[in-house]
């Protein structure tokens, strides 16, 4: 059994496909093909690519379709889930800042068509999704920030705590999240500081080895974009960032976590 790991998807769903043929998890018909492999999608499916609505629901169906086999197909909670939530369940309300939800979601990169075809049946399943998880020996999170530990001192609580903000309607609440995921590039500051703040999540919430994606890899480490294509480790070898930036042009990549 191997795992395997999904940067952010941003709706670019045929390149979606083409990754998971390519490792062979699906086979030409788009059915899963990877037996008791287990695939983690780390979080954003949506805005930034068309196609957000299709990244999610072929996900869903993979998840049913793997589990059946013995697999696992699963993905961790990502800001742009959180932000699509937050405009299906508040989209009139005004926010403290003015104007209406709705208006503060497209001025976040939301994408109308994907708010159009959003249904009870992605809420529900996005309102599942752990903000991070323990997969052997390596710690995943969707952001590569320090704001977990915001929201408790173990994967449990911080689980609990984004899954009572999702089942909440305290807006102003849901609006300090989110603007707590403008955080980025916490483990790769200069001198030794980004290594110790991995090293504070490890020792913290247990893992050898901190995995995430928000920060594009071109970003990152400031190169172009299709050149990406395989994972960046860093910050001393504690951490992996497995954001390729498909929505920059990278052509993505599929991670086999050892």
């Amino acid at each position: 059994m191997a795992t395997y790991l999904i940067g952010d998807l941003h709706g670019h769903y045929s390149e979606f496909e083409r990754l998971l043929i390519g490792a062979g998890l699906c086979n030409e018909n788009l059915k899963w093909s990877g037996g008791t492999d287990h695939l983690w999608l780390m979080g954003d499916f949506f805005d930034r690519g068309a196609s957000g609505i299709k990244c999610i629901e072929l996900t869903m169906r993979l998840q049913q379709e793997a589990q059946a086999d013995g697999g696992g197909v699963q993905s961790l909670l990502g800001n742009h889930e959180l932000m699509i939530l937050c405009a299906y369940q508040f989209k009139e309300r005004m926010t403290d800042s003015g104007g209406s939800v709705f208006d503060q979601w497209l001025r976040w990169g939301g994408i109308e068509a994907d708010l159009e075809g959003f249904t009870e049946e992605h809420a529900v399943w996005i309102r599942t999704l752990p903000a991070m998880a323990l997969v052997g020996d390596a710690l995943l999170i969707h952001a590569d920030a320090m704001m977990y530990v915001n929201h408790g001192t173990t994967i449990e609580r911080v689980n609990n705590s984004f899954f009572d903000l999702m089942a909440s309607s305290d807006l102003p609440a849901w609006e300090a999240a989110l603007s707590s995921f403008s955080e980025h590039m916490a483990f790769s500051s200069l001198a030794h500081t980004g290594r110790k703040r991995a090293e504070q999540l490890l020792s913290l919430f247990g893992g050898e080895l901190l995995v995430h994606g928000h920060t594009p890899i071109p970003y990152a480490r400031q190169i172009e974009a299709e050149d990406v294509t395989e994972a960046w480790r860093y910050a001393g070898d504690r951490c992996l960032n497995v954001d390729g930036g498909m929505y920059l042009g990278s052509p993505g990549f599929v991670h086999r976590l050892h």
